[in-house]
């Protein structure tokens, strides 16, 4: 017997051409990490690294626990812990804590090796091993403080403010001028990102498909931006569909925690896909998007075009579409990264331009 399954990244707005791979049932059947069956657990490695703890710095109070070393491998710490057998579920809790989020790790060199606190969970390496205060002095020099700029083209706003402002100029306009995926796409190119032409992050979409074999605009949706110039921060497959208003309870439940405003949001099933930005509404977690306003959050938007919509009544709408086709369901949240976009950069202004 054999189960086919549809390659998501490749699912783009509107509807798609199905693209099947072939797996082995006796995969699925050995699939542990699923907590039920029909479910697939929110990242889990292929194969494990095999690493195991071991403590150094004896000075310390407690510990440290090695990741490993960064190589090409395994190019950021998320991916050592991933891999790793007692972090990789706690994986992006640890990230996102308050004492990790804001720290270079786009500046970590090859060879580096990796350590974690295991009473705190703070993740440290190089000269933040010196001294046990280091990673947080480190972590404020990254923060903008108010009235300052960086040197680099950016603005004291964060980055995630930004791309919410500046897709809201195109509130309104009809889905025959913009789709969801084109919001996103305007979104960062009015923040100064430059996505056509050589050297444009759209080329850099199309090399990542090109290698994998897949068809020139598989990436182009919020997943492949998010693979491509971000990071992910939850994302989850369900197989099968039984109750939409339970399923999607839950999930809702999982996601909160991490919300945040400018947040990529992508749903995909195996004949369709959509993608928005996570932003708020009074005390209302929102997605701005372009497609069906059916759960408008504004009384003026269009039937069909672009807007702002309950992230809540959002989410229930995939999950019924995907039980009502008998298809299996897509979410993937994640966040884009500044520092992985700055080679993109053509002098953007510092507040989104008026469209």
């Amino acid at each position: 017997m054999d189960i086919y399954r549809v390659d998501q990244a490749t699912v783009q707005c509107g509807e798609s051409k199905k693209i099947r791979q072939k797996i082995d049932f006796l995969d699925v059947l050995r699939n542990k990490e699923a907590p039920e069956r029909g479910r697939t657990p929110h990242i889990v490695p292929k194969k494990p690294s095999g690493l195991s703890e071991s403590t150094v710095q004896p000075k310390r109070e407690h510990a440290l626990v090695s990741l490993g070393e960064v190589t090409r491998q395994n190019p950021n710490v998320s991916s050592l812990l991933i891999k790793h057998p007692a972090y990789k579920k706690d994986c992006w809790n640890i990230l996102y804590s308050l004492d990790n989020r804001d720290k270079p790790y786009t500046r970590i060199r090859p060879g580096t090796e990796i350590f974690l606190n295991p009473k705190t969970r703070e993740i440290v390496w190089g000269k933040m091993l010196e001294d046990p205060q280091a990673s947080r002095a480190v972590a404020k020099s990254e923060q903008v403080h108010p009235g300052k700029e960086k040197k680099n083209p950016v603005s004291t706003k964060s980055f995630s403010e930004r791309l919410v402002g500046a897709v809201k100029p195109y509130f309104g306009k009809p889905y025959g001028e913009i789709n969801c995926y084109e919001l996103l796409v305007k979104g960062l190119t009015n923040m100064g990102v430059r996505y056509q032409g050589a050297g444009g992050l759209g080329r850099k979409l199309m090399a990542m498909a090109k290698e994998k074999g897949l068809p020139m605009n598989a990436y182009f949706n919020g997943e492949g931006l998010i693979a491509a110039s971000g990071s992910p921060v939850y994302a989850k497959t369900l197989l099968q569909i039984r109750s939409p208003e339970t399923q999607a309870a839950q999930v809702l439940k999982e996601i909160e925690p991490y919300l945040e405003k400018g947040q990529i949001l992508s749903f995909s099933i195996h004949s369709k896909g959509h993608t928005g930005i996570v932003s708020r509404a009074k005390s209302v977690w929102t997605l701005i998007n372009s497609g069906e306003m059916d759960n408008s959050v504004r009384s003026n938007a269009l039937p069909k075009g672009v807007g702002e919509e309950s992230l809540e009544a959002e989410i229930m709408n995939w999950f019924e579409l995907a039980k009502s086709r008998g298809e299996s369901l897509r979410i993937t949240l994640g966040r884009l990264n500044e520092q992985k976009l700055v080679s993109f950069y053509d002098q953007p202004p510092l507040e989104p331009k008026k469209v």
